[in-house]
């Protein structure tokens, strides 16, 4: 086991975030950690990086463990180059770096030194370091950004930043990577390249993501759902099918509280009634003691807050007709745009194009390939009518 996580409670303010966070992390072990936006995952990661600890529990990293992590911001290293950020941040790197640079100028013959030399020498050996640099800027070209190396951190943009962090994960050689939202600014060959890395790479990984194509990757699944975490065994496929069975059975759960909370109340009015009509002193103490013990129970019930519940569309689907309505009626609720009939999703375009082409210069120079004016695309058609989908895909810079 490389971690282990306990997190009794975290708040901010008079808000609780997290109140019930267990898990552990395996090596080689492929996790994703998926929740809804503001439920408290960067927040957790947070606390794993060592950047919070306004916290009570534990977090445990098996001694000697390598870790490396993406940032969550990135304004005291703007002045780095890009190479330098992720060579500077690679675990062990930079200390073996200055070992190799400054021990021959003052070892001589003494053998502490010289022992000391040959250590750093087999472990930069070990790690692959000798050509890390021609690795990074091939690594950069994948992701789209040829020729960057040498760029300061802060001429880059949001979405290239999460780049070169990613580079940097990739090249770690770490026991556990732990990775904010990889994909969201990958085309799709550096999409490709960092699953394909994910899937062989002999590092345990925890990764939040909603990206389904990195979900199907991992072996287990971690959600953080109202403040506590749900473990699933498994990819994302077999987490909506362990999700709409366990889901279905904590509405039920939650149902039969709402149905024993309404008898409640139809038991202590009832009781009061008996009680203001009764005439025995006995029969009266006894129906205020029942209307006591419900009144507690209704009490204990009515604390119980309901859980958030959420199946994904396709399962829905499968639900039978009572537990899809029971499902309806509980679920947690999204903004949500109506259409007013299939005939007007179907046949009204919101958007459409015709032979489109895109580029930048003047058209003479771009079919001449003169002045860095050029074409991009050409002879681009589509409809995208109301309700549809539209994908569009391809390596970031083609337009």
């Amino acid at each position: 086991m490389i971690l282990s996580v306990e997190i009794t409670e975290k708040s901010f303010g008079n808000k609780q975030l997290l109140q019930n966070i267990k898990f552990s992390i395996d090596e080689g072990e492929k996790v994703g950690l998926i929740g809804r936006n503001g439920i408290g995952k960067s927040t957790l990661f947070s606390i794993l990086f060592g950047r919070d600890q306004d916290f009570s529990g534990e977090v445990i990293f098996r001694k000697g463990s390598v870790i490396a992590s993406t940032q969550q911001e990135y304004s005291s290293v703007g002045e780095q180059t890009v190479l330098d950020f992720i060579l500077n941040d690679l675990p062990e790197y930079a200390h073996l770096s200055k070992l190799l640079r400054e021990l021959p100028e003052k070892m001589g013959e003494n053998m502490m030194l010289i022992e000391k030399y040959t250590d750093a020498l087999n472990r930069f050996q070990e790690k692959n370091f000798h050509f890390i640099e021609d690795k990074i800027k091939a690594e950069l070209r994948d992701f789209g950004l040829g020729g960057f190396e040498n760029r300061q951190m802060k001429t880059l943009s949001g979405g290239q930043k999460r780049l070169v962090d990613t580079i940097k994960i990739i090249h770690s050689k770490a026991d556990l990577a732990l990775v904010d939202e990889p994909t969201n600014f990958m085309d799709s060959h550096a999409k490709n390249r960092f699953l394909n890395w994910m899937k062989n790479s002999n590092e345990a990984v925890l990764v939040i993501t909603h990206d389904r194509d990195v979900l199907s990757k991992v072996d287990r699944i971690i959600e953080i759902r109202d403040g506590k975490t749900y473990i699933f065994k498994g990819n994302y496929d077999d987490y909506l099918r362990a999700n709409m069975f366990s889901t279905t059975n904590q509405i039920q759960d939650f149902e039969s509280i709402q149905h024993r909370i309404a008898n409640l109340k139809d038991k202590v009015r009832e009781y009061q009634r008996m009680k203001e009509k009764a005439r025995d002193p006995s029969t009266i103490q006894r129906f205020k003691r029942l209307e006591n013990k419900s009144r507690e129970e209704l009490a204990d019930l009515e604390l119980i807050e309901k859980p958030s519940f959420w199946i994904d569309q396709a399962n829905v689907e499968n639900l039978g007709f009572k537990a899809a309505k029971s499902y309806q009626k509980f679920k947690a609720k999204n903004v949500k745009i109506g259409i007013k009939n299939e005939e007007t999703r179907s046949v009204r375009s919101l958007v459409w194009a015709e032979n489109l082409a895109l580029g930048y210069g003047s058209l003479e120079d771009a079919l001449e390939n003169k002045n860095g004016a050029k074409i991009l695309f050409e002879n681009v058609n589509f409809n995208l009518k109301v309700g549809g989908i539209l994908e569009i895909f391809g390596r970031n810079g083609v337009g």
